[in-house]
């Protein structure tokens, strides 16, 4: 009987399947014979000896021919396999005792297609060399992981069984995972024998079949990404859309990116400017113009360190500070939308929106003593747009959560300054009414305030969030806090603070002149919000103190007053006293570019101020005599 018969009848029998399998003209037909580029042999006809041996005993695997590759193989790892569940890495004893191994000694770009032991010289003469994208090498680090378990319902080992998103084949799944752990091996995704699916896969990968059989990521079928029909041709692919390449679009299962973990394209950052890069994809938010900014998170300066999953602040901290796209976004629960606005019927406007979905954040608890960090913190997991708040985000990482007693240099921690015992915030954690530590009145009344915040049954109730201050400097830019020309981030139309587009500080003078000084009217900050007179070149003020002559005519910075971080201070109305240290006293040279003030007390209407509700003791606020009740 013929040979090449002879071995086709052995591989059918220990291969059963619906279809006949063969690799005549594939790519692992390297017999003479073959219709293939390459590589295949000059002279030898045999299609199976490359990889099988009919009767001589193998030293590999049974009926293996191939020459044992003797290659230092680096192995796959990551914080979610290796740490999160436990699971140790593989070592090169399992490697030679799996069907890996065997797919290795062509694969690894090394060992010669043409060694084989089972017949002399022990070297098949070969011509045509092996596809670049078939060269797998010695570094398996960058592939999708092979040699480790399968858990269904994962999680880690104190906590078995936590993590829906990975499952078990189906029975009669082609995809196979072996033995009794259930371990991946090459030969789970793909049939060398078959290459009916293209590249050997074992079915078709349409829609990411082949990725979701293992893995069933939560929410992901009502996600963005998956519902989105926009059409691109991916990079060495065909024609089709967002939703259908599915996971392909972020991961490749050979060749990833040696920069990140994960299976990802590139790094972080990278792997999702595929769309949202510049130019983005239709459809898609530019995002990466954001980062060519002066003021931005740290998504492009800091890579290689957010870890998945992150579940506490231990990789947040000093040495570790990132913000990578994952940090504020979880590509497979995202949905299109941002936070709802406050209007005149809608007073709650601090939750999420669904982009911010399967992200997390922390929600801070307080003893009763105001100007003190939280006390502790409580993770939260965005599993609706209802009950978790956007401030939950940005505690995560601006907090003594992430850094401890000592802000990195240039930070302050926003948990200080939302304390509701404090005797002014402004409203983004608890309404003014919900202020604990301030006295009344604790809201301001509808004049003091511009649409949509200056509904008169919204006034004390409503809520706000840190991207309505914080965001880019062009209205027309994706709305968040990405990147921006402004400092801090400070978002429009007005978006200068403390200092005016001169880089000199905001004066009462600026606010009472009649020329619109400085553009004070279109450049100030606080004119977002706060109207400051009734008209813009009039002499009608909307808080009685603003309106004093010698504080119009003096050169008065508003620091002189004011704390220069405006989220929230000790004393009512954010007044910063000369004792408040940097950066919320600005400290400049001159006598009114810093904190003045010794004394301070609230008055009993908004607008009903005296001299006698401010004490200090500087050359022209003598008359501010110490009538005492003040803040202390």
């Amino acid at each position: 009987m013929n040979k090449t018969l002879i071995y086709a009848l052995i591989l059918l029998a220990a291969v059963p399947s619906a279809r006949a399998l063969s690799i005549i003209n594939s790519k692992h037909d390297m017999s003479a014979l073959s219709a293939t580029t390459g590589p295949k042999a000059v002279t030898e006809t045999q299609r199976c000896l490359f990889c099988h041996a009919a009767h001589k005993p193998a030293t590999v695997y049974p009926l293996w021919n191939r020459s044992n590759s003797v290659q230092t193989f680096t192995f796959y790892s990551s914080n979610y396999l290796n740490t999160y569940l436990g699971q140790a890495a593989p070592t090169m004893t399992d490697l030679n005792a799996s069907k890996t191994k065997l797919c290795l000694s062509c694969h690894d770009g090394v060992t010669a297609i043409g060694s084989v032991f089972n017949l002399a010289p022990q070297t098949i003469s070969m011509t045509g060399a092996m596809g670049a994208a078939a060269t797998i090498g010695t570094n398996l680090s960058n592939d999708h992981p092979v040699l480790y378990d399968v858990k269904p319902g994962a999680g880690p080992p104190s906590q078995p069984g936590t993590d829906p998103e990975i499952q078990l084949p189906l029975a009669g799944d082609p995809v196979k995972v072996y033995g009794a752990t259930n371990r991946v091996e090459c030969t789970s995704c793909h049939n060398p024998h078959d290459n009916a699916f293209g590249k050997f896969l074992v079915k078709s990968n349409a829609n990411a079949a082949l990725c979701t059989t293992c893995h069933a990521k939560t929410s992901y079928a009502s996600s963005a990404h998956a519902l989105s029909n926009v059409a691109y041709t991916p990079s060495g692919g065909t024609p089709t859309t967002v939703g259908q390449y599915s996971c392909r679009n972020c991961h490749m299962a050979h060749g990833a990116s040696s920069a990140q973990a994960y299976i990802l394209r590139g790094s972080e950052q990278s792997t999702c400017y595929t769309c949202h890069g510049s130019p983005a994809l239709t459809g898609a938010k530019n995002i990466q113009t954001q980062y060519a900014k002066t003021s931005k998170h740290p998504t492009e300066t800091v890579t290689g360190i957010h870890k998945n999953p992150e579940l506490d602040a231990t990789n947040l901290g000093t040495g570790k500070r990132h913000a990578e796209c994952w940090d504020c976004h979880n590509p497979h629960k995202a949905k299109t939308g941002t936070h709802p606005l406050v209007t005149s019927t809608n007073k709650i406007g601090n939750t999420i929106g669904d982009v911010l979905l399967g992200a997390w954040g922390v929600e801070p608890t307080y003893g009763a003593t105001s100007w003190l960090a939280a006390t502790s913190y409580v993770r939260q997991v965005f599993t609706d747009t209802t009950n978790y708040k956007e401030y939950q985000l940005c505690f995560k990482c601006h907090t003594y959560y992430a850094f401890g007693t000592t802000p990195p240099a240039g930070y302050t921690d926003l948990s200080t300054e939302y304390n509701p015992y404090n005797r002014s915030a402004h409203p983004v954690r608890n309404t003014a009414s919900l202020q604990t530590g301030s006295p009344a009145p604790k809201a301001l009344v509808a004049a003091q305030l511009k649409a949509p915040w200056n509904t008169t049954a919204n006034l004390g109730t409503q809520t706000m969030t840190c991207s309505d201050c914080h965001g880019s400097d062009t209205t027309t830019d994706p709305k968040g806090p990405h990147g921006s020309a402004s400092q801090y981030m400070l978002k429009g139309p007005n978006r200068y603070w403390p200092k005016n587009a001169a880089g000199v500080l905001w004066t009462l003078a600026d606010v009472a002149s009649t020329t619109n000084q400085n553009s004070w009217t279109t450049n100030l900050f606080c004119v977002n919000c706060h109207p400051m007179k009734t008209s813009p070149t009039g002499s009608t003020w909307l808080n009685n103190v603003h309106s004093r002559s010698n504080h119009r005519t003096s050169a008065i910075a508003c620091v002189a007053c004011h704390t220069v971080i405006p989220h929230g201070a000790k004393r009512s109305r954010l007044i910063g006293y000369v004792s408040e240290p940097a950066p919320y006293n600005y400290s400049g040279a001159g006598t009114f570019q810093k904190s003045v003030i010794l004394g301070f007390k609230k008055a009993s209407t908004p607008t009903g101020y005296s001299e006698n509700n401010c004490y200090s003791t500087v050359s022209g606020c003598t008359t501010h005599s110490n009538a005492g009740g003040y803040d202390p």
